[in-house]
C-alpha cells in the first residue's frame, strides 16, 4: 500500500456541506490533480440537505479520466440541516457501497471506510464483516476504518485485514498518538485529517514559515509527514492556490533546523496548563 503514503491527499468535505460555485470548486480539485494529487478524499456524509450525494458526486466528477485514488465513507450521512446519522449494519454498508458505486461508474470502490466507528451501536465486525465480503465480490479495493480507537482495530482485524485508517491527528496536537502507533506496529497507512493549528500553537515554526517564506500550513503538513513513515495528511484546501501549497508539502525539505523548531513547539504544547 505504498500509493498511500507520505501524501498530500485532498479532501473535499470543506466544499460540500453548503451550496457553492461548483464549477470553481472543480476547478479546484482538478488544480491539485495536474500537480500531482494522487489521492481525493470524500464521503456519503459530506453532502447538502437537498442533495445526499454531493461530495461523492463532486469527487467523481473532478477524478473521471484520471488514475487518482478516491477514498469514500459509509455508514454515515447527513439527516437535516444539523443532524447526521451512524449505521454500520451490514445491510446499510452494503447499499451505501452499491451507492457509491453507481456515482463513481466503476466496478469497484478504490478505498471504503466505516465512517464512524465511534457513533455507530453496531459492533464493528459486522460492518467489517460486510466490507470484507464485498472486497471479496470485487465490489471494494480497499477496506478502511475512520474515527476507531485501537481496541476496535484489534476486534476489526479479526474479521479482515484494514488496509487504511484516518482519524483527526493535528501537527500540534497529535490526537492519535496510540492509534498511529497501531498502525506502524501493523504497517497499515494512516490519513491525518483536521491536520493544521493555528499559528498560536506553533510560534518556532509560524518564526520559521516566515524566514523562509512559506507557509505555516506547509510545514505542519511536512513535519506530520515527517512523523511517521505510514502517514499521509488529508488537505481541506479550498482555493487553488491553497491546494498548491499544501502540495507542496511532500517536497518541502526535512532538515535539522526544521525538525528543531517541530520539537521546540512540541515542547511548549506538551508543557502548556490544561484549557
Amino acid at each position: 500500500m505504498k500509493e498511500l503514503v507520505g501524501r498530500v491527499a485532498l479532501g473535499v468535505a470543506g466544499l460540500s456541506f453548503a451550496p457553492r460555485d461548483r464549477s470553481a470548486d472543480l476547478a479546484t480539485i482538478r488544480s491539485g490533480l495536474a500537480a500531482g494529487t494522487a489521492i481525493l478524499d470524500t464521503a456519503r456524509a459530506y453532502a447538502h440537505v437537498d442533495k445526499p450525494l454531493y461530495g461523492e458526486e463532486l469527487a467523481a466528477e473532478a477524478a473521471r479520466g484520471t488514475s487518482a485514488i478516491v477514498g469514500t465513507k459509509g455508514g454515515h450521512s447527513r439527516t437535516g440541516a444539523t443532524t447526521w446519522d451512524a449505521d454500520i449494519s451490514a445491510p446499510r454498508i452494503r447499499s451505501d457501497v452499491e451507492t457509491s458505486l453507481r456515482v463513481f461508474g466503476g466496478e469497484r470502490v478504490d478505498l471504503y471506510y466505516l465512517h464512524r466507528v465511534d457513533l455507530a451501536e453496531q459492533p464493528v465486525e459486522e460492518g467489517v464483516g460486510a466490507l470484507a465480503s464485498l472486497r471479496d465480490e470485487g465490489k471494494v479495493a480497499r477496506i478502511g476504518l475512520s474515527n476507531v480507537g485501537v481496541a476496535e482495530l484489534e476486534r476489526a482485524s479479526t474479521v479482515a485485514r484494514v488496509d487504511a485508517v484516518q482519524n483527526h491527528h493535528s501537527a500540534m496536537g497529535r490526537e492519535s498518538l496510540e492509534v498511529l502507533a497501531w498502525c506502524e506496529a501493523n504497517d497499515v497507512p494512516f490519513f491525518a485529517y483536521s491536520p493544521l493549528r493555528p499559528a498560536a500553537a506553533a510560534p518556532r515554526l509560524t518564526a520559521m514559515a516566515d524566514a523562509r517564506g512559506v507557509s505555516l500550513q506547509r510545514l505542519q503538513l511536512r513535519a506530520l509527514l515527517a512523523s511517521s513513515p505510514v502517514l499521509s495528511v488529508i488537505s481541506g484546501a479550498t482555493r487553488p492556490q491553497t491546494v498548491l501549497d499544501s502540495l507542496a508539502a511532500e517536497s518541502e525539505p526535512w532538515d535539522e533546523a526544521l525538525e528543531t523548531a517541530y520539537a521546540e513547539d512540541l515542547a511548549l504544547v506538551a508543557s502548556a496548563p490544561p484549557a
